[in-house]
Parts: structure tokens; C-alpha cells; sequence
């Protein structure tokens, strides 16, 4: 009887994993045979599946970090190497997949060789080097133009460009960089990989906005990528940060203005379950509606946005990302609130470069405005919880405390003071996949008790759901 059991749960173990499946062979224990059903169009069918089987698979990775990630420098098509630390990312993210028993049957890649040695390090790990890879250059970074080769902190000083208006290239998604020059150090138009793009798309690649990006990806995610998944096939694409936001925004229809709060981590896997019509499921449908196992974390910034997949990681790792995204963000923050002191310095009469005191009322409703989205409408800084704030007590200092003048360092002393208080509060924390189910169930009972919406919102900001 133990000998049996022992085989049942080998059999089991190893119809998820390609390495077991290999154990088994040795050990001479048949495995249970499974059959691909096909439609009569040539296309994998989902119906009458269950659990994992009735949905397709889609991972996504963004390389290891690269040289250039650790130096801070605008990389885009320049071909950089990874670090040991990337190369320790890249692998971790196979052991992942390993453990996570996500089989693949093809992967796509890009022409830089850190999105190409991730994919090779990553499928050695999991026990999956036959799995055959595709390269091509649409697959590529956003081409940062002139920008790149330069220190992402002091590029606006080298090339003389407003340092928000950098900040605006990078997180935005219409914004395009300054093109890139033929006697650029780092030109790709005579590198031999790129000799089959034709005269419009090599001028196409001077300077990508993520619009651009997206345009340039799409073609190979409708007619390549698609046409995997619809074989039945499990899906791998390794390639960089911004080639990925714009494709989540494909999958996942996220709006223009919330893709720019969009972060991909170096590393770590991202899972998408698609549904026959190739639409991605909530995370939260993933075990109640499909009877599939819930892996994985999510984030409650990227669920917020309309983010479907979920993050492959330990929780330690992805804490340490945490983090560093919201310092990134509320860096960003701190830039455009000295910013707009700076233009309320040139507004106010009183006010010199000497003498930098400003009216506290003209600096609030400057805030305001920039909030507001100014004559253009637009709500990208609406959000920023750093302006939010400040927003809130340059108006306590207007209404209650009747402050007429704020200096220079007044202003920063508050910025530093909002800048350390809310550490860990700009973007919110990771949490386990099935979580977001949990709380759906809380939601419904806590409506039939009769909570307010406004109450269980509450609950959920204070971590109780």
C-alpha cells in the first residue's frame, strides 16, 4: 500500500513538472497520458477543461539587471551586459517557475543580449533549455533617443532640458524623447541585426515615446505571440521594463494615464491566465471560476490600474522592490513640488533668486492647479499622494493658521517632512493572490450586513481587508 502511494503522488508531482516527468522515466513509472483537443479551425480548445488545463498561460520577465540599471543610465537598444546580481535575478526567476510547476513550450526575446542571456538562464533553471526561443527586434526597449548613455539624474543638465520635462519622457505615455542623431556614440543604424528594418521603421527607432513602443510591438503580439497561445502553446516573452508596461496595457486595456504609474521589476515572473478569447481573468476568478490553483502576488496599485497578472516572487524580494519604487515615486514628487515653487518665485513680484519668499495663497493655488492638470485637464498629477498632501497644509496654513509668506526653505523643510512621513505609503504593498478573493467574499457578506462602501474602503486603506 505505501509503495502505491508513493507512485500516486510521483504520478502527480511529475504531470506538472518536466524534471519529475524526467525521474520518472528513470525509475520506469508510467505516466498518465493526456490528449490536446483541437478545434477544426487547427486552434487548442479550452472547453470542457478544468483547473490550470482551461486556461492558457502567458509569463512575462523582464531581464536581469543590466550594467547600465546598477550606473543609472538610459539604456534602450544599447546592448549592455547584465550583472552577476542579474544573472543571479534571471536564474532565480527559472527556480521560481520550477517551483511554481510553470511548464512552457515557447518563449520570444529580444535582439539585446540581457533580454537573451535572462531567457537562457531562466529555462536552464527551470528544467526547460529545449524550450525553443524566437528573437526579434520588436521586442526590443522603448529607444530612449539622445538620452541614451546618460546619468538618469543629470541628463536635463547635459543636453539643457527641463528636469521634469525629463521625468514626463520617462513615465509618460504620448511623450517622445529628443531623436537620436546619426553621429550619436550609440547609432544603431549600421549594426548589422537591424539591416532587414526598412528606411521607415530604422527613423522610427531615433526616439520612441511608450505610444511608439507600443506601435512597434504590436504587430509581432498579434500575429506571433497570439497565434502561440491559440495553439495551445504556454507562452515565455523575457524583454525589458517599458516593452512590457506596453504590452500589459495591450492585454490588459489599461488606460494612457494609468500605464505611467505602471513599474516592472528586474527578475521576477509575471503570470497571466487568458481566457479562450484571449482575455486575461482576475486573479480573484482564477480558483472560483476555473478551478485553477491561485499563485503568486498582487499589488493593490497594479489591480487598482486594471493589472491582471500576477507577481511570481518571494515576499522578501518583493519588498525590497517595494520600496524602491516608492522612493523613485516620491522622488519624482519632491521634483515637481521644488518645481512649482520655483515658477511661484517668477510670478510673485516680491519675490527674487536672492529673496526667494513667495504668497503662501499664489504657492496653494499653484498646487492646486498642477493638480488639476491646468489648462490641459489632465489628472496625472491628481493622484500624487506627495502633492495631495501639500496641497492640504499649504491650504491649513492659508485658511487657519492665515500665513502670508513661505521662504524657500520653509517649503523644503515641509517637502522633507512629507517626503519622510510617507515613506512606504506612495505605492501600496504586495499581497498574496488569493487575498483579492478573500476580500471580494468580505465585500459581499459585509453589503448584506448592511457597511457602507465608504466603510469597507476604510477598511481596506487601514489593512484590516
Amino acid at each position: 500500500m505505501r509503495l502505491q502511494a508513493l507512485q500516486e503522488r510521483v504520478l502527480s508531482l511529475a504531470s506538472r513538472s518536466p524534471f519529475l516527468t524526467n525521474v520518472s522515466r528513470a525509475y520506469s513509472v508510467k505516466l498518465p497520458s493526456t490528449s490536446v483537443v483541437e478545434s477544426t479551425s487547427g486552434h487548442f480548445k479550452l472547453e470542457d477543461k478544468q483547473g490550470d488545463e482551461a486556461l492558457h498561460t502567458l509569463v512575462l520577465l523582464r531581464h536581469g539587471e543590466s550594467q547600465w540599471n546598477t550606473e543609472n543610465r538610459y539604456t534602450g537598444w544599447c546592448d549592455v551586459p547584465l550583472t552577476p546580481t542579474g544573472e543571479g535575478e534571471a536564474r532565480t526567476a527559472g527556480r521560481l517557475l520550477f517551483e511554481s510547476g510553470i511548464e512552457l513550450d515557447c518563449a520570444h526575446t529580444s535582439l539585446l543580449k540581457r533580454a537573451s542571456f535572462s531567457t537562457n538562464m531562466a529555462l536552464n533553471t527551470s528544467f526547460q533549455h529545449w524550450v525553443p526561443v524566437n528573437k526579434t527586434w520588436r521586442l526590443n526597449e522603448r529607444h530612449y533617443g539622445a538620452l541614451q548613455g546618460y546619468n538618469k539624474d543629470s541628463a536635463f543638465e547635459e543636453l539643457g532640458i527641463d528636469q521634469e520635462m525629463v521625468m514626463r519622457m520617462r513615465r509618460s505615455y504620448e511623450t517622445p524623447p529628443p531623436k537620436m542623431r546619426d553621429d550619436h556614440e550609440f547609432w544603431h543604424g549600421g549594426d548589422r541585426r537591424y539591416r532587414d528594418l526598412s528606411e521607415d521603421e530604422l527613423e522610427a527607432t531615433r526616439g520612441e515615446s511608450l505610444k511608439d513602443c507600443a506601435n512597434r510591438l504590436r504587430p509581432y503580439w498579434e500575429q506571433v505571440v497570439k497565434r502561440d497561445l491559440r495553439e495551445g502553446k504556454k507562452v515565455l516573452i523575457v524583454s525589458h521594463a517599458n516593452t512590457l508596461r506596453s504590452l500589459i496595457k495591450e492585454i490588459d486595456d489599461i488606460s494612457d494615464e494609468d500605464i505611467k504609474g505602471m513599474s516592472i521589476p528586474t527578475g521576477i515572473p509575471l503570470l497571466y491566465r487568458l481566457d479562450a478569447n484571449l482575455k486575461p481573468v482576475l486573479p480573484s476568478d482564477i480558483e472560483s471560476k476555473y478551478g485553477a490553483e491561485p499563485r503568486g502576488y498582487t499589488s493593490r496599485q497594479t489591480t487598482d490600474y486594471g493589472f491582471n497578472g500576477v507577481f511570481i516572487g518571494d515576499t522578501k524580494r518583493l519588498e525590497l522592490i517595494q520600496s524602491k519604487r516608492d522612493l523613485t515615486n516620491r522622488d519624482w514628487q519632491r521634483i515637481i513640488l521644488n518645481n512649482i515653487f520655483n515658477q511661484t518665485v517668477e510670478e510673485c513680484e516680491t519675490a527674487t533668486a536672492a529673496s526667494p519668499i513667495v504668497d503662501t495663497r499664489h504657492l496653494w493655488w499653484k498646487v492646486h492647479e498642477k493638480m488639476m492638470g491646468g489648462q490641459c485637464l489632465s489628472s496625472e498629477y491628481g493622484n500624487m499622494l506627495l502633492l495631495r498632501k501639500m496641497f492640504h497644509m499649504l491650504e491649513e496654513m492659508v485658511e487657519g493658521r492665515k500665513q502670508k509668506q513661505l521662504t524657500k526653505n520653509g517649503f523644503k523643510a515641509m517637502i522633507e517632512k512629507l517626503h519622510l512621513d510617507n515613506a512606504g505609503k506612495v505605492i501600496p504593498a504586495f499581497e498574496p493572490a488569493d487575498k483579492q478573493r478573500r476580500r471580494n467574499f468580505a465585500h459581499i457578506k459585509m453589503i448584506k450586513n448592511g457597511y457602507s462602501k465608504a466603510h469597507m474602503d476604510a477598511l481596506v486603506k487601514e489593512g484590516v481587508m
